[in-house]
């Protein structure tokens, strides 16, 4: 019966198509961690030239303690934010690598479930009679189990027992 290696065959696919939604989905994820790390690296390169800017106010005599103060913490928490992107981009590297992970497992339950469909169909060999069947539909056959015997009506032979006499009867042309 059929049925059940259908139904699992249509769970594969459904399972496939949802794993390449979350392949494209951490692809995307991936391009926009990669673009955070790019902007917390530009932010922070302008938290710093306002560090040193202060700096140099201070050095001059024009900027105060606390202007120097406040740009270094923002300096500090740009770094800061570097470090958490880089994290979340690294986040988005693994779900990457097991989205294709997953990719790879479902494409073998995919083929599995196929040969569990193509399973439950024999065919013979050649086209004949069946005679002596055993099986019955919906049955679960084992390995090297007899289902039945197909006869091939192209090849049959015939074959007989006859006694000396009759035989010699048979060769007998005048008979």
């Amino acid at each position: 019966n059929p049925v059940d290696a259908q139904a699992a065959l249509d769970v594969a696919r459904a399972d496939q198509s949802e794993a390449e939604a979350e392949a494209r989905d951490a692809a995307r994820a991936l391009t926009l961690a990669e673009a955070d790390v790019a902007a917390a690296q530009q932010q922070s390169d302008l938290r710093a030239q306002a560090l040193t800017r202060q700096e140099d106010l201070r050095a001059r005599g024009v900027g105060t303690e606390a202007a120097v103060e406040t740009a270094a913490l923002a300096a500090a928490s740009a770094e800061q934010s570097i470090l958490s992107r880089r994290q979340a981009l690294a986040s988005a590297q693994t779900r990457i690598d097991q989205s294709a992970l997953r990719l790879d497992r479902v494409a073998i339950a995919l083929a599995d479930a196929e040969r569990g469909l193509a399973d439950t169909e024999i065919r013979a060999e050649f086209a004949g009679v069946l005679s002596d069947v055993t099986v019955v539909q919906g049955g679960l056959v084992a390995n090297n189990e007899r289902l039945g015997s197909l006869i091939d009506p192209t090849a049959l032979e015939v074959a007989f027992r006859v006694s000396t006499p009759q035989y010699a009867r048979l060769l007998d042309d005048g008979s």
